[in-house]
């Protein structure tokens, strides 16, 4: 090669590496400094889907998609919880940084409901409102389910917008479900207009909705509002919370049949498309280097729900109960330059983290006024910061780090008061444990699951922890049952609390966990209060009520069963003598 070639060529590299910082909107990522202006932040929420359920965490025959490229371009959590094992006690945690049960999320009703009057709390401060204080422009599409209205049906009392959002697009105020299934693969009626609507902001969209187009409209939205922040300079904040993979099951053109796993996998299939689709934009935007995306899951998997329930791996249990699979869910950090890409940890971390961390890096700060639940975990995300020490299983048994005390976490049943399930370092602790289904149960058991894994009956029975429950359902026990989590996170052989080096764990863990709930100020259950004249309704009157201002895709009319389900016609559940309310 001539001097004047080598010379050219290597003016035209050096113009493709200017270009491409210039594109990404940073200088060449370093591992070695903190970020040099704050970055967008993503945080996307799936719902019941299971710890086992995405490739990246070890199942065995769902495709590879982009929340897997997540986890390899970034940070994988093995050991990432949830702070309940329903929905809105979930996700209040979650936006909040502190347990449902200091909010007032707990209660009769588990979840909020159409007809609640309660919600998240307006004096509680959340992620969105903690950015805004720096700068930030925070925007929110997809599912919220953290209350509606409390006064009538359209006050919006508690929607995104009175949270922090300044925009707040396409959203799932309350949940998806089989109910709002069009197809009637389950339900022999339906879909039914008091429990599937669609919002824009704080007005009703389609009462019931369409699934048809949506998971485009959230994407569509979504990325809109990351242009308009863009445009307007600002670091944007955006949640994202998916409509997959909650009952019903749903998959548009493109991704019917697309999974070798079937239904199940469809649906993980278009979920990870919205979220790659979004993140393409970010590149697209040439933020890619500037935004910390953040992949998470509000719970367990309905496993009840045979095939059609989700996978939580090796792990016992799904939504509903604490064990493992119930509260255990991913937890992916994804920020190129910043966070190291293909790194696996251990570490025991909560969504309530994610708050204070966020304070952290964009040096915001957390209220001071209130208990935060969540602990700061850059050391853990960022080369640039101190190097975590390794986290003990007990003080008394790692003598080496006596500084570092293990990582306490604790959850509450939703309706009750009363510690149901401690972490406490690599040892968890139940003081109740529920009756868990497993695929054997299902398979032995007549009624449960058809050709397939195809679930013909609702199947939730045990599904509450309350003392007062059956007692083939909901087991009290004193001492607690305990288990190490490195060794056995299928909580398959209790330890012998009798021995010795086993009871000073539990002698140890015992007086912080009596401190913890004297720290404890319970406000009323928010979850508990009902009352239909705030049931949503955009045209007519209740409980007549139906509209579709946005086209979205076409609403069948009730009772319109598809002819794709007519050969299940005789398994389907009749919603007149179905008490189960499968929209949870």
């Amino acid at each position: 090669m001539t001097a004047q070639i080598r010379t050219a060529t290597l003016a035209t590299l050096t113009l493709a590496i200017v270009l491409v910082n210039a594109n990404q909107g940073n200088d060449a990522p370093s591992f070695d400094r903190p970020p040099h202006r704050k970055p967008n932040i993503i945080i996307f929420n799936a719902d019941d889907m299971g710890w086992g359920d995405l490739s990246s965490y070890g199942h065995p025959t769902q495709e590879w998609g982009p929340a897997d490229d997540m986890a390899y371009e970034g940070m994988r959590f093995t050991n990432f919880y949830s702070a309940s094992s329903l929905c809105s006690p979930s996700r209040a945690a979650l936006m909040t940084g502190r347990l449902p049960i200091r909010v007032g999320v707990w209660g009769a009703g588990r979840v909020f409901w159409p007809n609640s009057i309660g919600g998240l709390p307006r004096y509680e401060v959340t992620i969105p409102e903690a950015l805004k204080e720096v700068g930030y422009v925070t925007g929110l599409v997809g599912k919220w389910h953290l209350g509606i209205n409390a006064h009538s049906p359209s006050d919006g009392e508690h929607l995104p917008h009175n949270h922090g959002f300044d925009y707040v697009g396409t959203n799932l105020p309350l949940s998806n479900a089989w109910e709002c299934d069009e197809e009637h693969w389950h339900m022999k009626t339906g879909p039914f207009p008091l429990f599937c609507y669609l919002y824009k902001n704080a007005t009703i969209l389609q009462q019931p909705f369409s699934h048809y187009k949506m998971s485009e409209a959230f994407v569509n939205d979504a990325t809109g509002f990351m242009r308009e922040a863009q445009q307007q300079g600002k670091p944007f904040f955006l949640y994202y919370g998916t409509a997959q993979t909650h009952v019903d099951m749903y998959s548009n053109e493109g991704f019917r049949g697309s999974s070798i796993r079937g239904r199940y996998g469809d649906n993980v299939r278009e979920m990870a498309w919205t979220v790659g689709a979004i993140m393409d934009e970010v590149k697209r935007m040439g933020e890619d280097f500037n935004t910390l995306a953040i992949f998470t899951n509000d719970n367990g998997p309905q496993v009840q729900l045979c095939n059609e329930g989700g996978d939580a791996g090796i792990l016992k249990g799904g939504k509903q109960n604490y064990w493992e699979g119930g509260v255990r869910v991913p937890g992916i950090f994804r920020w190129p330059g910043h966070i190291k890409s293909g790194i696996t940890t251990n570490v025991v971390a909560s969504q309530m983290d994610i708050f204070p961390t966020l304070m952290t890096i964009v040096g915001g700060s957390v209220p001071d006024d209130r208990i935060i639940d969540g602990q700061d975990i850059s050391s853990t995300l960022f080369k640039w910061l101190p190097k975590p020490q390794p986290q003990p299983t007990s003080k008394l048994l790692n003598r080496n780090h006596p500084g570092n005390e293990p990582r306490m976490l604790v959850w509450y049943c939703p309706a009750a008061t009363d510690p149901i399930t401690v972490r406490y370092g690599s040892h968890k602790f139940h003081f109740v444990t529920q009756t868990v289904w497993t695929k054997e149960a299902n398979f032995n058991e007549p009624g449960r699951c058809g050709d397939g894994g195809f679930p013909l009956q609702q199947n939730v029975q045990c599904n509450r922890c309350t003392l007062d429950q059956p007692a083939e359902c909901v087991t009290q026990h004193d001492p607690p049952l305990m288990f190490n989590l490195d060794q056995d996170p299928n909580e398959a052989y209790p330890l012998d609390v009798a021995l010795p080096h086993h009871k000073a764990v539990l002698d140890e863990m015992m007086p912080k966990l009596q401190a913890f709930q004297a720290s404890l100020v319970i406000p009323p259950p928010l979850m508990t209060p009902l009352d239909d004249a705030v049931w949503p309704c955009c045209d007519g009157v209740f409980p007549n009520c139906g509209c579709n201002y946005q086209y979205l895709g076409p609403v069948p009319p009730p009772g319109d069963v598809s002819q794709s389900s007519k050969e299940f016609l005789d398994m389907m559940i009749d919603p007149e003598n179905d008490y189960n309310r499968w929209y949870l």
